[in-house]
């Protein structure tokens, strides 16, 4: 897990950050946030060291919820209007995602500090830049030929996006609930050692002597 930066400056925010309120072309949508996400690297190569963990926090977040949406709305959508080798554009493109993924956990497994932390995140961007020039270049145009009702597939990218930044962010109050209920058990633990050593300590003084008087 990403732990967050000591910088004192947040990252600014980006058209990523959430999600459109209003329907939209849904292949504009997806362009729009590989644009956001292109930003966020530009902006990390270009901020203090202090800045960079949260930056990169944030691109690998805005990738996972992006990558999420795809697969659960446009791929199987392509799949059902495309055929043939056009098909195996689909495929390719669930592939990347799967490195997007792995390097994805490598970074949220590191330190700033650590050592290859920025080439990683320099090795995701590049692999990044390649699978959307894919996408755009090749995938979308073949769908924008097809019948999909883009303007609704547009909404349901935007309302499951919602819904999963819903769920974010309730899994990370409760990951926050969770550290303070541990601290607490740890401060209660503590409190009821001193107590117990000092009730010994007590009953040890107040012992009577068994020594007798001369």
């Amino acid at each position: 897990m990403v732990k967050p930066s000591p910088a004192n400056r947040k990252p600014k925010q980006n058209s990523a950050s959430k999600p459109a309120s209003a329907a939209a072309n849904a292949l504009e949508l997806l362009k729009t946030e590989h644009q956001a996400v292109a930003e966020l690297f530009d902006e990390f190569e270009s901020a203090d060291s202090d800045e960079q963990q949260a930056l990169a926090e944030q691109i690998c977040q805005q990738l996972t919820l992006h990558a999420q949406i795809e697969e659960e709305i446009l791929y199987p959508a392509a799949k059902n209007v495309l055929d043939g080798e056009d098909v195996e554009l689909v495929n390719e493109a669930a592939v990347e995602h799967a490195t997007v993924k792995d390097l994805i956990a490598k970074i949220e497994a590191m330190d700033a500090e650590d050592e290859p932390y920025k080439a990683t995140v320099k090795v995701l961007s590049e692999y990044v830049k390649h699978h959307v020039d894919e996408e755009e270049n090749e995938l979308f145009p073949l769908l924008e030929g097809t019948d999909l009702d883009l303007e609704s597939m547009g909404a349901e990218l935007v309302g499951r996006k919602q819904e999963l930044m819903t769920q974010l962010g309730s899994d990370e109050d409760l990951d926050e609930g969770d550290a303070l209920d541990g601290e607490q058990d740890e401060d209660e633990s503590a409190v009821a050692a001193a107590t117990a050593q000092s009730a010994a300590k007590s009953a040890s003084k107040s012992k009577p002597s068994s020594r007798k008087s001369p």
